[in-house]
């Protein structure tokens, strides 16, 4: 009995020096034995201010010691107050105080840990990655609602690209659009024709609009340049017939002094003389008039385009705040949709894992470390999970996909 005794006292001894590093903190739990002596054998918990209960020696000092430690100090103090003479002590770990996981588990909390666990481990135990924050209180009655706001921002995404798509059109002079790239929005594809139909036939109303708007414009002008044409051709027919109706007057004044043309023939010539100046003066008027007429209309040619362009830029900035603010609504009622209508959220299979952080406290205080699942974990660790919408996926039973939170 007492071989075994001691062989068994040998292995516990040979195994120390594994667990020399560990150093015991409040919530472990250990077990001081002193061979021979039945009645010392204690199982006891590092309480709150770092001592453990001991027979003969009152409240010892456990935190911050190894198990060597301990056990040398529990040997000194029986032999200190002369209870054992050359006492055998054993002290072993039964339990590792806790650890904590916080953030993106199933069961954030405190677990008990186990020898060379690893964050990995830490997650299983908590029941695995899930997005716990953003769940609705009742995803049964959530889910629904959400679906249908998460449709109609789509529908009314689809709407508003293909109103950007015909107004960028309409700035660069074309009268049809390309719609097809609408049809890769998850919207049924009744509703995709409806709307791009819909957008066509207003671009080709809004720009046959515009064009006979433009060509009433070019027309008028057209007409007052005709117009321009006619007085400038009659102005030097005029100034031709004023040029000859002058001679003749000259020549007749000459006659008649000498008595050959009669009195009335010259003041014929003069008035006719008078009437064609006449006739030049308001050709001239009435061309200059025309003129101006011709400058105004082409101004306001050139201002209906300048308006139309700076009215069509305008539109299509609000509706691309407008688009991108549903693109917005689109990622942000995707992503309720996924964590309330997902019983539960798993991790994808590839790429980078979640932000990992480990807070640890050492002698200078708490350390932050960052980990990967890997990483081995100790006692009184707090494990710190973040994970992101993109790196989740839903199990059977959710309704939406991880693409649609992308788009």
């Amino acid at each position: 009995m007492i071989r075994r005794t001691l062989l068994a006292l040998a292995v516990l001894l040979a195994a120390e020096p594994a667990r020399a590093e560990y150093r015991l903190g409040t919530g472990d739990v250990v077990e001081v034995a002193v061979f021979g002596m039945q009645d010392f054998r204690r199982r006891v918990t590092v309480d709150i201010d770092g001592t453990v209960p001991l027979p003969f020696l009152g409240e010892a000092r456990a935190a911050g010691l190894t198990l060597a430690a301990l056990r040398e100090a529990v040997t000194r103090g029986l032999e200190a107050n002369g209870t054992v003479r050359g006492p055998v002590v054993t002290v072993e770990l039964i339990e590792h105080r806790p650890f904590y996981i916080a953030g993106d588990v199933a069961r954030p909390g405190a677990l008990a840990y186990r020898a060379g666990m690893t964050v990995r481990h830490a997650v299983a135990v908590a029941g695995g990655y899930d997005a716990l924050r953003f769940r609705a209180e009742n995803p049964l009655l959530a889910a629904p609602e959400l679906q249908s706001q998460y449709d109609s921002h789509w529908i009314e995404l689809v709407r508003r690209q293909a109103r950007s798509i015909s107004l960028q059109a309409e700035i660069d002079g074309r009268d049809t659009i390309d719609l097809a790239v609408l049809r890769q929005a998850p919207v049924p594809g009744r509703i995709v024709e409806e709307i791009a139909a819909l957008e066509s036939r207003d671009l080709a109303v809004r720009t046959a609009d515009f064009r006979r708007e433009r060509q009433s414009i070019e027309q008028v002008a057209g007409q007052i340049r005709a117009s321009i044409a006619s007085l400038d051709k009659a102005l030097r027919d005029s100034e031709t017939a004023i040029e000859q109706q002058n001679l003749a007057t000259e020549r007749n004044t000459g006659n008649a002094a000498r008595g050959i043309t009669p009195t009335y023939r010259l003041d014929e010539d003069r008035r006719a003389l008078a009437m064609l100046r006449t006739q030049q003066v308001d050709a001239t008027a009435r061309l200059a008039q025309a003129r101006r007429d011709l400058t105004e209309t082409e101004r306001r040619l050139e201002r209906t385009i300048g308006e139309r362009q700076s009215r069509l830029v305008q539109s299509l900035q609000a509706v691309l705040v407008e688009l991108e603010r549903e693109r917005s609504q689109v990622r942000s009622a995707g992503e309720r949709l996924l964590y309330t209508g997902a019983l539960k959220a798993q991790m994808r299979g590839a790429g980078r894992g979640p932000d990992i952080v480990i807070h640890r406290r050492s002698a200078d205080g708490t350390e932050r470390i960052a980990a990967e699942e890997g990483t081995p974990i100790q006692p009184d660790d707090v494990i710190e999970v973040v994970i992101r919408p993109d790196q989740l996926v839903v199990s059977s039973g959710g309704g939406a996909t991880a693409a649609a939170l992308v788009r």
